[in-house]
């Protein structure tokens, strides 16, 4: 089956789910393509860098910096395929032959037109940082998935690992569903949930829950190829909604007991 996955470029956050991935499921499926817009699409950089700062503290941003730096400086290193680790997402690609596409949006026209030329039979968005209209979504025979790592329809919008942090659920949740024109009220594929460890921070749950990710959506893409698939209608009016906390939502994350790195 061909895939095609829309992401970010994000060597922090999302590269774990395609380290994940790429490893254990390449021979398993045709992967046309990786294309990544910018990190969190078109957010000002200004306003991006102000929120992260507000949520990490500046010695959580001097850690957070340096860990990108050290992955855009190693990521340029020829790595072999099968290595144990990878710092960035076109360096993984690379080592395992997988062509790579760095975009703005994915809505674009020229765009478009060229996933209709290489003709995916599902197009997966993993962390995409764009609402994706009904000429992309249109396009693969078998659909268009999207992974949220929530249990929809709780938990829709930004920043879900935070909010169910923040709201003290034990467990982090993981949904992977069909999109529509409306963000995250597609017919759901798959739920999951993962334990929150204690005393674990927002950071290393993210990666934690990127890695388990990879192998949810694994099992998806072979229950569409095999046709077993059973989607499920969700009931939105339970649904909740949350953009990018407030300085005083971080503050009360923080009198809670929680850290973020």
């Amino acid at each position: 089956m061909r895939i095609e996955f829309l992401t970010q470029d994000d060597p922090l956050y999302v590269l774990p789910f395609f380290e994940e991935f790429v490893r254990h499921y390449s021979s398993q499926f045709e992967i046309l393509q990786i294309a990544a817009s910018p990190t969190m699409g078109k957010r000002s950089r200004i306003q991006m860098l102000k929120e992260l700062s507000q949520l990490y503290g500046l010695l959580g941003m001097a850690r957070l910096t340096t860990r990108l730096v050290g992955a855009r400086v190693f990521g340029k290193i020829p790595k072999r395929k099968g290595a144990q680790h990878y710092s960035t997402l076109p360096q993984l690609c690379r080592a395992y032959g997988i062509p790579f596409q760095q975009i703005g949006n994915p809505n674009a026209l020229e765009f478009i037109e060229s996933v209709r030329r290489r003709g995916p039979d599902v197009l997966v968005s993993v962390a995409c940082p764009y609402i994706l209209k009904e000429a992309l979504l249109a396009i693969a025979p078998k659909g268009a998935i999207n992974i949220h790592h929530a249990p929809l329809p709780k938990y829709k919008g930004m920043m879900p690992t935070f909010w169910q942090m923040f709201h003290g659920e034990k467990s982090v949740g993981l949904t992977i569903h069909y999109m529509v024109s409306k963000i995250d009220e597609g017919q759901a594929l798959l739920q999951d949930e993962q334990s929150i460890e204690p005393h674990e921070t927002l950071d290393h749950l993210i990666q934690r829950s990127k890695r388990h990710g990879a192998h949810c959506m694994a099992r998806v893409l072979s229950q569409i190829q095999e046709g077993t698939a059973e989607p499920a209608g969700l009931d939105h009016s339970k649904g909740s909604y949350f953009t990018f906390p407030s300085s005083a939502e971080i503050s009360e994350f923080r009198r809670r007991g929680f850290h973020a790195i």
